[in-house]
């Protein structure tokens, strides 16, 4: 069943499916991590409903933003997003494969990659017999090395690639970006709670950068032990002080 739901409250709304894998305070963080240049192209690597790229063309100044999705029922409900949004003029959502990136976009010509990819390998953890919610969580259409390869092969010398994921994965993303030419560059911890470990990472690095990198304080999304974010998150979401309700 379709939904209008609220990005920023009374300016930005997306439309999603129930059926499907609806998106996460993840994808807002990430949205919110990457800086984008002013008329800079991006790319989202698998944007889902396409929060990503909705998020990115109101709130910053790109050129242009690709959303790239297998499922074309999604792409449809994100061509919808755009248009009921005005932002179709900045936002093209594409039906296709990352792995056949080269059949949809010019080969290092994207200055800026993001990507919210399946956290989970096939063999960790319980796999829901949905399918579209599966193909979000679990890496089964789609591995960790396949969306880093295919984003810095798109990447012009000097782009950059961002992206968030489990912090236990960390290793493995820094060992797959360098050996695809990415130099880690940002790093910033998400934790849900100030009392608890980090579960989250956001990173971002360049091609053919050279070393040193930037570990950014971290960042806590919820108040205590409540269900409230805190006003960093709040004002991701476009609210501020007492007028926002879980």
């Amino acid at each position: 069943m379709e939904e209008v739901n609220d990005l920023i409250p009374g300016k930005l709304q997306i439309i999603q499916d129930t059926d499907y894998f609806k998106f996460g305070t993840d994808s807002v963080l990430l949205a919110n991590f990457v800086k984008v240049k002013d008329g800079e192209s991006v790319v989202d690597l698998g944007s889902g409903s396409g929060v990503i790229p909705l998020l990115l063309a109101f709130k910053q100044k790109p050129g242009r933003v690709i959303g790239l999705e297998i499922l074309p029922e999604l792409v449809q409900l994100s061509k919808k997003s755009a248009r009921m949004n005005g932002l179709e003029e900045i936002i093209e959502f594409i039906e296709g494969d990352i792995k056949e990136i080269d059949d949809y976009i010019e080969l290092e010509s994207v200055d800026l990659v993001v990507c919210n990819p399946p956290y989970m390998p096939p063999d960790k953890g319980k796999i829901t017999k949905n399918r579209e919610k599966a193909i979000a969580r679990h890496e089964i259409l789609i591995t960790l090395k396949d969306v880093i390869k295919q984003g810095s092969r798109v990447l012009r010398l000097g782009g950059r690639m961002a992206m968030v994921h489990r912090t236990w994965r960390l290793p493995e993303i820094i060992t797959l970006m360098r050996e695809n030419k990415l130099e880690p560059k940002r790093l910033c911890f998400v934790q849900s709670r100030e009392n608890l470990n980090p579960k989250t990472v956001l990173i971002e690095a360049k091609k053919g950068g050279g070393l040193g990198l930037e570990v950014e304080p971290n960042l806590v999304v919820y108040k205590g032990n409540t269900q409230e974010y805190t006003d960093t998150v709040k004002r991701m979401y476009g609210y501020s002080g007492d007028d926002y309700n879980e």
